[in-house]
């Protein structure tokens, strides 16, 4: 089923009803599912009934991974590839509802007020087919300032490297995004969506959007940043602008 045109311009729905909310946690990690509880109750997300991805934490791909299963040990971090088959079993949650809006929040995300109705605003501005949406502020990268305009929230990224931009391609690291089902299938059939990896993430999509040449989209000014817990704000490569 080809959803690309029907999911920009079908809103006639309650947005919250049309809208799935995945969120990445790590198990292990209490505070942060607390954390995140807090943000979907204070957001009104609760209404999008939202899914938790407890699947492939670290301790359940230990042994694989140290066997070289998933890569090599030596070019990736256990954790890091947990956190890539989290976000690819999400893709497979999202194929399975193929008429909804997917949005995928990794577990340490803030959220200024008014986010629904931000949010939906942006999505209407989605009038264009599209594969990826970032909506987070990702290690501070931003649209370059000569390209926005007033009143304008959504800005065509593309998939091509370009230094002005940031970010080597179309991602804009993996802590807010949404997802078109359509794109989560090509990039499930790909050599994407199986191992070996050999990287993080966030530069894992970048890689797959540039191969895929994915319609990727960029929020500005963001609408959710990270640095809800010490461990990324004090990380000067995740967080170069050096907010504590």
């Amino acid at each position: 089923m080809d959803v690309t045109n029907h999911l920009c311009l079908d809103l006639s729905h309650s947005f919250v009803e049309r809208l799935s909310v995945h969120v990445i946690h790590y198990t292990r990690l209490v505070e942060r599912r607390e954390h995140m509880e807090s943000v979907i109750t204070r957001h009104g997300l609760v209404g999008c009934n939202p899914e938790w991805m407890l699947e492939w934490d670290r301790e359940e791909i230990l042994d694989a991974y140290e066997a070289g299963k998933w890569g090599e040990p030596s070019k990736i971090t256990a954790g890091s590839v947990s956190l890539i088959l989290k976000h690819l079993a999400v893709y497979r949650r999202v194929l399975e509802q193929p008429e909804r809006l997917h949005l995928i929040l990794e577990d340490d995300v803030l959220i200024e007020g008014g986010f629904v109705s931000k949010l939906k605003k942006a999505v209407n501005e989605l009038r264009t087919p599209w594969d990826l949406f970032f909506i987070g502020l990702g290690c501070n990268l931003h649209v370059p300032w000569w390209k926005r305009r007033r009143g304008k929230t959504v800005y065509y990224r593309g998939w091509r490297p370009g230094w002005l931009w940031g970010g080597g391609g179309c991602s804009r690291c993996t802590e807010a995004y949404l997802i078109h089902p359509d794109f989560a299938r090509r990039l499930l059939e790909s050599r994407f969506g199986k191992p070996p990896f050999d990287r993080p993430i966030d530069w894992h999509l970048n890689a797959a959007g540039m191969a895929l040449e994915a319609r990727s989209f960029w929020a500005e000014p963001p609408l959710v940043t990270q640095g809800a817990f010490e461990s990324w704000r004090k990380d000067p490569i995740l967080n170069p602008g050096g907010r504590d």
